[in-house]
């Protein structure tokens, strides 16, 4: 019962994540008649300070739409589902062997995050509340993830010594993805996604003109071209890191004994991460492309989870 219920509430969590990608790629225009003229119209809709009345953010316009109504419904869902694994944990804590304490802390982030978002949209910028609420996933999305695991019998023994050469290596590459993963949400929430046409180089040029600083405010003005050109030229570099160093680390997992089919696994999914990413720029950001970019990071990052956790419990 407990395992399928964490299998269950991790399900949830994916979905949830990807509907919020959805939810948020949509509210920017992607799928709009007069494409992709909306897609700038909203950079400055999106820029404008709330109102007394709680307009403003596209609060009126994107919050909404059924998208965000079908994310809210899906999110309560998993705040329920939640609430169950974390009672089941505590009241079979001595059957199942295991510290209740990440099931807990699932709890309370899920908590914290519903209290956030009612909090945040009258007060915050969007980019700072797209990556709070990104953050927030992904977190829940490798709690479960890792809750999941220890329900599930593991395959044959690894090599101890084996375990102990990737262990770290593991680690550092779901780091790197992770921030990978918020300079994503980075360019989504400030509307830098077509800031750099043409792939390889970035608007003809290795080295386009930028700027690098950046303010959070809610003055109402646009990102200079220079500043979005900036945001996405670091999540190209960001993806070119990790596509090498994760390309690295799944040949070398691949080669070790109990390891093959996870390494094939990491392997794939960044292949694929990256022809959609490339993708995304040659086509013109399509919203279907755009939001598979978004799961199949989710993929990822969960196969490196995995892949951590059978290390660690080589």
């Amino acid at each position: 019962m407990y395992q399928k219920l964490v299998l269950a509430t991790c399900v949830l969590a994916f979905c949830a994540v990807v509907l919020s990608a959805y939810a948020r790629l949509a509210d920017a225009g992607l799928g709009c008649a007069n494409w992709p003229a909306c897609y700038e119209e909203n950079t400055l809709k999106e820029r404008q300070p709330p109102q007394a009345d709680g307009t403003g953010h596209g609060a009126g316009r994107g919050h909404t739409s059924w998208q965000w109504k079908l994310h809210s419904q899906v999110v309560q869902l998993l705040g329920l589902l939640a609430i169950a694994v974390c009672g089941l944990a505590w009241k079979n804590r001595n059957a199942l062997r295991q510290s209740p304490l990440l099931p807990t802390l699932l709890l309370v982030l899920i908590v914290f995050m519903a209290a956030f978002g009612i909090w945040a949209f009258a007060h915050l910028p969007r980019p700072v509340i797209v990556l709070v609420h990104l953050a927030g996933g992904v977190a829940m999305l490798m709690l479960l993830a890792w809750i999941a695991l220890r329900q599930i019998a593991q395959p044959a023994a690894i090599d101890a010594d084996v375990a102990q050469k990737w262990r770290g290596l593991s680690w550092l590459g779901v780091v790197l993805l992770l921030i990978q993963i918020m300079l994503g949400g980075w360019v989504s929430s400030n509307f830098a996604a077509l800031a750099c046409t043409g792939f390889p180089l970035c608007n003809g040029a290795l080295l386009p003109p930028m700027d690098f600083s950046y303010s959070i405010d809610r003055s109402g003005l646009a990102l200079s071209a220079e500043r979005l050109t900036a945001i996405h030229w670091m999540h190209r570099v960001g993806a070119l890191l990790v596509v090498v160093y994760l390309g690295w680390l799944s040949f070398g997992v691949m080669a070790a004994k109990g390891l093959r089919n996870i390494g094939k696994a990491i392997l794939g999914l960044v292949v694929f991460q990256a022809a959609l990413g490339i993708s995304n720029v040659l086509f013109g950001l399509p919203l279907l492309v755009a939001v598979l970019h978004n799961a199949t990071a989710m993929l990822l990052l969960v196969a490196l989870v995995a892949l951590s956790f059978r290390l660690r419990n080589a």
